[in-house]
């Protein structure tokens, strides 16, 4: 007789397997299939069939997802920092070193040297706008100065 495990040992191997993954990662990726799976593991005491079996594990997965997911991305960026960067979008600056679409450069913007990003080559002493900040890399667009 070949060996055979039966669904029970499956949803129990398949929570255990899930919440490693879960402990191995950094948020929260994999924690409402172990709910589910554990549930299926409970059905499984109850009724042989799988296809009930997987009716668990699909709905309380989903329902796990639905009720969770929203307060888990309250919590998980309530630890972001607010910076004054922000304030720096819509402002001009000056290209100190050249950008070019495959190179960043640099710009300064109200006193600051920033690395900088840009799709139009620009040269040294080129005024810009900052258009977004994304980690410490400004985007930037070609400004149009006018001469008084």
């Amino acid at each position: 007789m070949p060996f055979e495990i039966s669904s029970t040992y499956a949803w129990l191997g398949l929570a255990i397997a899930l919440a490693l993954v879960e402990i191995s990662t950094v948020s929260l990726v994999s924690i409402w299939f172990v709910i589910g799976s554990l549930f299926a593991f409970g059905t499984s005491f109850i009724t042989d069939s799988l296809v009930v079996q997987m009716v668990v594990f699909i709905a309380v997965s989903g329902v796990a997802l639905a009720f969770t997911r929203p307060l888990v991305k309250k919590h998980i960026h309530k630890n972001t920092v607010p910076t004054n960067a922000d304030m720096l979008i819509g402002k001009t600056g000056v290209v100190t070193q050249p950008i070019s679409a495959d190179n960043k450069g640099r710009v300064t913007v109200d006193g600051q040297s920033w690395l900088a990003r840009c799709d139009t080559p620009l040269a040294p002493g080129d005024h810009v706008i900052v258009d977004k900040i994304s980690g410490v890399t400004l985007y930037v667009s070609p400004a149009t100065v006018k001469n008084s």
